[in-house]
């Protein structure tokens, strides 16, 4: 992917988000990524995203909105074909509040929104998988503290396989909450996409 030395702006730190600002961005190869902010260069509007979660070394791309496919307001999400077109950003050319050749963008434009939320707008607190790793979770630890009790009290020399069903509870804890951390938002349950516009 060819890096391009243009100087962009970013939100300033603090600032609540607006527009499509950490939207998930779904799509081939980019999977997992978090949008940062829109961009203006000339006549062409890009979407700057992110891998999510922690990274080493940042790694910013821009990529063309007319690699976007769609935008669900109701899941928060950028659905692209592919990183075709994007461009790396170099991470020492970022400003805020300054001039830049890329200039960042609040507002789409009337004739790129996307379908308007419903009003189900969903987050973290609203998904199934969630509640799903809480509730795994909480039985996991009264199982183990179950069978610390019986291991404590018994002899046997098979006490200690009681302990399997609280590793497999508190497993399945960790691999529903990894699986709602990397994908945070999604269709309250009930919801129906809508069929409006909603200003940005």
């Amino acid at each position: 992917m060819e890096r391009k030395p243009w100087s962009y702006e970013l939100p300033p730190a603090g600032a609540p988000d607006v527009g499509v600002e950490q939207y998930q961005v779904a799509g081939p190869g980019a999977d997992f990524w978090k949008a940062t902010a829109l961009l203006e260069r000339g006549d062409e509007l890009y979407v700057a995203a992110a891998p999510s979660g922690f990274a080493l070394r940042r790694h910013l791309v821009a990529i063309p909105w007319s690699a976007v496919e769609r935008v669900d307001h109701d899941e928060l999400t950028i659905h692209v074909h592919g990183l075709e077109g994007a461009v790396e950003l170099d991470p020492s050319r970022a400003v805020e509040n300054e001039a830049a050749d890329a200039r960042r963008v609040t507002e789409l434009p009337p004739e790129l929104l996307g379908p308007q939320a419903t009003g189900d707008v969903a987050g973290p607190r609203d998904r199934l998988r969630l509640f799903g790793a809480l509730g795994a979770a909480a039985l996991g630890f009264l199982a183990l503290m179950a069978a610390v009790a019986v291991i404590a009290e018994a002899s046997s020399p098979w006490r200690f396989a009681l302990l399997a069903l609280p590793a497999v509870l508190l497993v399945l804890a960790l691999t529903l909450s990894i699986a709602a951390w990397k994908r945070p938002y999604a269709p309250a349950l009930g919801s129906r996409r809508g069929d409006g516009r909603r200003p940005l």
